[in-house]
């Protein structure tokens, strides 16, 4: 693992314009549409739910408990970020084509120069190998972060 992570900090890039656009980051917002969105579509499939009949029904019900999930983990990923975050530029070291976009795998320093490996799923907008991202990160765990293009419930204006 050590070898690994002495490869990847080699292939660091230092990214002067991305770290000065960083710098002038502001503090995060809630994206209240986003947050009222989401009950507003559960409600619609729940009431689909109580009015149709056979497997339709399940569908519905699954698909609603589906989305509550996914959100719950997402939102409470983003909120132990936000709460004592740190930003970074990040590198990318692995960019594979799936199913529905793009899978990245990233690097970054954090404050303590400590080398941190993250991922990322998003669409075929994102950078390319040896390209750099920016990543928002706890500061407290920085194996906790996100690059800023993939927060779906806050904002960073």
């Amino acid at each position: 693992m050590e070898v690994r992570i002495s490869t990847y900090r080699k292939l660091l890039v230092k990214d002067d314009g991305l770290e000065k656009w960083l710098a002038r980051l502001s503090n995060p917002v809630l994206r209240i549409s986003r947050i009222c969105a989401i009950p507003a579509l559960c409600a619609v499939l729940l009431y689909f739910f109580v009015t149709e009949t056979g497997v339709l029904r399940f569908f519905l019900l699954v698909f609603a408990a589906v989305i509550v999930w996914r959100c719950r983990v997402q939102f409470r990923r983003e909120h132990a970020i936000v709460t004592h975050y740190g930003k970074a530029v990040g590198t990318i070291f692995v960019r594979e084509k799936v199913r529905r976009g793009v899978h990245i795998e990233y690097g970054f320093l954090s404050a303590d120069d400590k080398l941190y490996i993250g991922e990322a799923g998003g669409s075929v907008l994102l950078p390319k190998e040896g390209q750099t991202v920016p990543v928002v990160y706890n500061i407290e765990d920085p194996a906790i972060n996100l690059p800023v293009g993939s927060f779906w419930f806050y904002d960073f204006p």
